[in-house]
């Protein structure tokens, strides 16, 4: 309780530890986000709006919003981790194999960052200016696993909403996440 009331109030000018952070993801029963996602995989950059609905004891759903010719398509994401999800448009589903890099790909990067903020314990905390924001910078790393993944998120400490978020494939800059919105529910 006391770390809850230094994030709101005088605690302003000091981070929140991930326990904090993890703490309040852990508690967090559902939220509504809106999120840009830039990716770039070398060959090709591109841009996807989406809104995605996290829902702790059920599944989350991912819809696109843009580009315009791939609105409406939808992405139930079920299970513990990220990497168990299907693609649904219509009545047509298809499962994603284990083909691309877990957690690293649009459809899957906000699921999983949801989980390593509800379980996981960054190596870095910080604090950092993001457009004009303070905000707290979180920064996890997968170095056991290969490729070697990295994450960094920015969180509002006074509402623990998602601001921004960069996404690293062995040393390199896949997606970056720009959360226009957070709302809990």
């Amino acid at each position: 309780m006391l770390a809850l009331a230094c994030l709101s109030g005088c605690g302003r000018s000091v981070p929140p530890a991930g326990e904090t952070v993890r703490g309040y993801f852990e508690n967090l029963p559902s939220a509504q986000m809106k999120v840009k996602i830039l990716s770039d995989f070398g060959q090709s950059a591109l841009e996807y709006q989406v809104n995605y609905e996290y829902n702790k004891e059920d599944n989350d759903l991912l819809t696109v919003t843009a580009p315009e010719e791939i609105s409406g398509v939808q992405v139930e994401i079920a299970g513990q981790q990220a990497g168990t999800f299907t693609l649904q448009y219509q009545d047509a589903a298809l499962e994603f194999g284990a083909d691309a890099v877990s957690g690293l790909t649009p459809v899957d990067a906000i699921a999983d960052l949801m989980y390593d903020l509800c379980t996981g314990e960054p190596t870095e905390v910080g604090k950092d200016t993001l457009d004009g924001v303070q905000a707290v910078s979180l920064h996890y790393e997968t170095i056991d696993v290969q490729p070697e993944i990295a994450k960094t998120v920015w969180i509002a400490p006074d509402t623990m909403a998602p601001l921004c978020a960069e996404l690293y494939c062995a040393g390199e800059k896949r997606l970056t996440l720009f959360f226009e919105q957070f709302e809990q529910s």
